[in-house]
């Protein structure tokens, strides 16, 4: 009797002769399969040995494997079912083929798309015997396996556990087994309380302050407020919701006002950041100085690089883990743009998805993370799959500010400039603290030739914080150079602490449009040393026509006068 396609007297093989096995047979020209069985095998595969099983669903597959659109329903699609089975046909008459050789083999139990691997000599899993039930619409058997997912990718591969536990729930009911079994762990937005002292004659203004700073950190929507009635929710696991309480001193003199503010973990006490702002009323009235500060500190406790989202990032949490720690890592990934970070997002936030299909936030983060991904492989079929989640993500909750800042990154790089456009602007009244998605307004704005608004928003974004913003920094080096300015391009390029790619090839075009070829050549070598993916860059802002036409000649010319390659024109790849 076989329990979900394993054969009940399988052998467990250890891990090391489960990864050999793997490779081995994927490399086996033996093993007559397509190459999308192939890719379809490889995933699976990989996803067991790199800890992530518990995201390998049919949703999954499809997307990744099959290029189906993210509004995949495996109830209606049965193609990941389908290919499942021929697959597991043709696992089957392999191994027939091999004999006594001995070694390892891979199975694929019938309803589940994880592998197992098992001692060859055992037999093969029966046919004919349980049903080969679609995953996703087998609510009880998805937590039953949730936490085996997990073991399964550890050593030993035991097999025998699978037929024990399906046979747990045979006799005693999934319930039973899904009370002794941990659930994977669904982390939400973090709580924030607010608590403010003032001297008696700073009570009244101070009160007013706090007032406009709560309004400011909701806006940026990774946060909730918590007020002094609630009380936390029983049986709440903390590690799911955790709170921060924010103290707060305000003061004002006749020059200037300030605030003094220390974030601290409610759980332990901890201290984990103090500082204070202040903003000077010399330059302008009292009310702006205030809203200045305001926006200047709601930011830094809740936006996108805050405090707050700084150290739900740093908690040590099961590779499992679904939820709000999902979003955050996906925007880190997006903002670091590597393709492995990118590439180990995705399951995370997936899962979240499929959890909560009403999951703006993830679905939002999603979507720019398939525009990275389709970016930096080259691979345009992401394009339109994270177009179509940024604008599920705006339909689901069409007042989220990261729904449209997903709308502007999507729509720009399909070509949609004045859609991307107006959903930047629409983020921005939704959220005018944020600094981050003005400054990617103001880069969309300024590449579609719009020149003094893309300026004149680069210089707001910048002040709004008080320091360097990558987006808005690119423009204003863009800016210089195309006014000519190539002295004062450099200049700025030269300003940027931790400079990327795409900014050190607009200064490189900047010091040959300066004609001093010896000093060209010198930047160009150190810029190969610090940045290998060069060349990769400058083929990325060469590729498509989405540039204002005179801008694009005269980024064409620099980057020719420097000795790069220049295919035509798009994107500095940097919404």
């Amino acid at each position: 009797m076989a329990a979900n396609g394993v054969s009940s007297g399988a052998q467990a093989v250890c891990e090391s002769e489960a990864r050999s096995e793997a490779e081995r047979l994927l490399a086996d020209p033996r093993l007559h399969v397509s190459d999308r069985h192939r890719a379809f095998l490889r995933y699976i595969v990989d996803a067991v040995f790199e800890g992530r099983s518990d995201a390998v669903k049919a949703y999954s597959i499809a997307i990744d494997v099959f290029n189906r659109p993210p509004s995949f329903d495996p109830s209606s699609d049965p193609i990941v079912r389908i290919e499942a089975t021929r697959l597991r046909e043709t696992l089957a008459k392999y191994y027939e083929q091999l004999g006594d050789e001995p070694g390892a083999r891979l199975e694929i139990p019938r309803g589940r798309y994880v592998p197992v691997f098992v001692e060859r000599e055992q037999p093969p899993c029966p046919g004919d015997d349980v049903s080969d039930v679609e995953e996703d619409v087998v609510p009880a058997a998805e937590d039953a396996t949730a936490s085996l997912r997990s073991t399964v990718s550890r050593k030993p591969y035991a097999a025998v556990a699978l037929a024990g536990l399906a046979a747990i729930a045979l006799a005693g009911g999934y319930a039973v087994f899904r009370a002794a079994m941990p659930v994977p762990l669904d982390t939400q937005k973090p709580f924030v309380s607010l608590s403010l002292n003032a001297t008696q004659k700073d009570t009244v203004a101070g009160e007013a302050v706090m007032e406009d700073l709560a309004v400011s950190i909701a806006r940026f929507g990774t946060v909730r407020l918590k007020s002094e009635a609630r009380a936390a929710r029983p049986g709440i696991d903390p590690a799911e919701q955790t709170t921060y309480e924010v103290r707060m001193r305000y003061g004002e003199d006749a020059t200037s006002v300030s605030l003094w503010w220390q974030v601290s973990d409610a759980a332990t006490g901890e201290a984990v950041w103090t500082d204070q702002d202040r903003r000077q009323t010399g330059t302008g009235t009292r009310d702006d100085a205030i809203r200045a500060l305001v926006y200047g500190v709601s930011r830094r406790i809740a936006g996108p690089v805050g405090v707050v989202n700084t150290m739900e990032l740093r908690r040590n949490l099961p590779a499992s883990t679904t939820g709000n720690i999902c979003v955050l890592k996906g925007e880190f990934a997006v903002e670091q743009r590597g393709l492995a970070a990118l590439k180990a997002a995705r399951p995370c936030l997936e899962a979240t998805i499929a959890a909560d299909p009403a999951d703006a936030d993830a679905m939002a983060t999603l979507a720019r993370v398939f525009v990275w991904t389709g970016r930096t492989t080259g691979d345009d079929s992401y394009f339109g799959r994270g177009l179509d989640l940024a604008n599920r993500a705006a339909t689901v909750s069409p007042t989220s500010t990261r729904a449209a800042l997903a709308q502007l990154a999507t729509q720009y790089q399909v070509g949609q400039n004045d859609a991307s456009i107006a959903a930047g602007r629409r983020g921005v009244a939704l959220n005018p603290e944020n600094a981050d998605l003005l400054a990617k307004l103001s880069m969309a704005l300024f590449l579609s030739g719009h020149w003094e608004e893309g300026v004149r928003l680069a210089k707001e974004a910048t002040d709004l914080v008080g320091q360097t913003i990558r987006d808005a920094n690119f423009v204003m080096i863009l800016d210089a150079y195309r006014l000519g300015n190539y002295a004062e391009a450099v200049f700025l390029a030269r300003q940027v602490p931790a400079t990327d790619t795409p900014t050190t090839v607009l200064k490189l075009a900047a010091i040959a449009r300066l004609g001093d070829r010896p000093v060209t050549e010198q930047e160009i070598a150190a810029a190969r040393l610090q940045h290998p993916d060069l060349d990769r860059t400058v083929a990325a802002m060469f590729s498509g026509a989405r540039f204002d036409s005179s801008l694009k000649a005269a980024l064409r010319t620099g980057i020719l006068e420097a000795g790069l390659k220049s295919p035509e024109l798009a994107s500095n790849g940097s919404m």
